[in-house]
């Protein structure tokens, strides 16, 4: 009796571990009930595999999915009437994308707070009573691009400030009272496009200016009608060596075309290079060691393709040998700062 207890047990244990990871094929909520229901009809549930639609009008709050830890798939929240997203508390990550539209009455995303990844797109679209970011503050890599538009009453991006890396690419469109770029100034890498349309009220794009250039791939700043300062150094390097694509018109006088930008960026007191490289990195790719060979002194920066720092350091030596064994292997892109020039190079561990 005493060994069937114990088996008994055993099973429902493995059970309960086994019934965190649930729902392959996804779910779709659209009634309060089937939220209200969610934990009785899904007994210990936590991690859905596919994908999450919360979409309808009925729907009041989310109290009901407060056991979800991760979603595989995608989460979709669609057209509610809810003024935050309180119930998502202990969401840790999203596989998936991420798509907030169309929520009329939504004013923070207050419930996203232990959020820290998302595996591919944001999109957070037409939310027009949308003020503020803030329950996003966990938030540090976006796999997919980022994309605000449509959010008439946001006049800045805080609440986004624990954001470093962007996979692919950065778009802000018709976002008419968007002032600033601010919560955004700790994003280091981008992986693809700069794309800013429409925001009439943005001025300028200071707090990208932690954003490496090799990361951007192309850059569209158009149809802004009181963006006048855009020559960051990062779109300066960019415009200096680019990679892709480049349209700037239609924005105030300062950034109404490429060349009033790089005029712009002509008068900054840290200036691009693209001659007479101030430093080399041999051999490169590497394994165990390169070296770092400079003719001038300053400030060196590594970071990873996702926009982690990984070493900072001065060079006061002409050779400076740096170990990088332990690096996982990879591309690294290398930065040197000294006086009134800067410079970005990359290296290969394999």
């Amino acid at each position: 009796m005493k060994k069937l207890y114990i088996l008994i047990i055993a099973l429902f244990a493995i059970n309960v571990v086994n019934g965190q990871s649930c729902l392959t094929n996804g779910i779709t909520f659209t009634t309060q009930a089937q939220i209200d229901n969610f934990q009785t009809n899904y007994p210990n549930c936590t991690q859905i595999e596919g994908n999450t639609k919360i979409q309808g009008s009925d729907i009041t709050n989310l109290n009901g999915l407060s056991v979800l830890t991760s979603i595989g798939g995608d989460l979709s929240i669609i057209f509610l009437d809810i003024s935050s997203l309180t119930g998502l508390d202990n969401l840790t990550s999203v596989g998936g994308n991420l798509d907030i539209v169309g929520n009329d009455v939504l004013t923070n995303l207050t419930g996203l707070n232990n959020l820290t990844f998302i595996g591919m797109r944001t999109l957070i679209f037409y939310n027009s009573a949308l003020t503020s970011l803030f329950g996003m503050g966990n938030v540090t890599s976006i796999g997919g691009y980022l994309w605000i538009e449509g959010t008439s009453s946001l006049i800045n991006l805080q609440g986004m400030e624990g954001l470093t890396s962007i996979g692919e690419g950065l778009c802000l469109n018709n976002n008419s009272e968007l002032q600033s770029l601010s919560g955004l100034e700790n994003v280091t890498s981008i992986g693809g496009s700069l794309y800013f349309s429409g925001n009439d009220s943005l001025t300028d794009l200071k707090e990208l200016n932690n954003i490496i250039a090799m990361s951007i791939d192309s850059l569209v700043i158009r149809n802004n009608g009181q963006l006048s300062s855009c020559e960051t150094q990062n779109i300066c390097d960019y415009l200096a060596n680019p990679s892709g694509t480049i349209e700037i018109h239609d924005n105030a006088p300062g950034c109404n075309s490429q060349v009033e930008v790089e005029a712009a960026c002509a008068t900054m007191s840290v200036e691009p290079l693209t001659t007479n490289p101030v430093f080399t990195i041999y051999p490169n790719p590497a394994s165990t060691k390169i070296t770092i060979e400079s003719s001038s002194k300053g400030l060196m920066t590594f970071w990873t393709i996702s926009g982690q720092e990984i070493l900072h350091q001065t060079i006061t030596e002409q050779t400076t040998p740096i170990d990088i064994g332990s690096l996982p292997n990879g591309v690294y892109f290398v930065r040197l700062t000294v006086e009134k020039a800067v410079q970005v190079g990359k290296f290969v561990k394999n």
